[in-house]
């Protein structure tokens, strides 16, 4: 029902007493100092929280000025030396691109070098061939003029026995 009764006036609060009793009903004015009582001790219970919490508040304020006091002081040769560090890692970075670009382009040389060679060499090995076809026709013809030779002479060796025999023979 609440504290307001049928036709619009308070009712009264009953309070039970420790004995289970009803104790004396309780008009407005009570309920009304209990309620501010309840009210003050829930602003104090406020007021504690906020106390304990701007208390926390500060210790992190404090943490967080020794921080910024320390990236002041601690900051700016850290952020020197990570900008000497990059540029040193810039200047490697430069160094290594030049000596592998140097590299591809004296591999390039020497691929260059190595295809002429190539070249050059499989043109002395075709006119190495034409040399060797040459003479390979130029010694079988003279091994056949010395066969002929030969056989010419063996020819004419055999007619100069015979003719040998045939005047020993006469004379005889």
């Amino acid at each position: 029902m609440g504290l307001w009764g049928p036709r619009g006036a308070p009712e009264v609060v009953k309070f039970w007493d420790h004995h289970g009793g009803v104790s004396e009903p309780m008009g407005w004015q009570a309920v009304t100092a209990i309620s501010l009582a309840v009210l003050a001790v829930t602003g104090v219970v406020l007021a504690v929280a906020a106390v304990v919490s701007l208390r926390e508040i500060g210790r992190l304020v404090d943490r967080l000025s020794r921080l910024a006091e320390m990236l002041e002081r601690d900051g700016a040769p850290l952020l020197a030396a990570t900008r000497a560090l990059t540029e040193d890692a810039r200047q490697i970075v430069s160094g290594v691109r030049a000596e592998v670009s140097e590299l591809v382009a004296g591999s390039r040389r020497l691929r260059g070098g190595l295809e002429d060679a190539a070249e050059a060499l499989a043109a002395r090995t075709r006119d190495l061939e034409a040399v060797l076809d040459i003479v390979q026709e130029e010694v079988e013809e003279t091994a056949l003029e010395v066969a002929a030779a030969l056989r010419s002479t063996r020819r004419g060796i055999s007619l100069l026995g015979a003719l040998k025999r045939a005047l020993l023979r006469g004379r005889r």
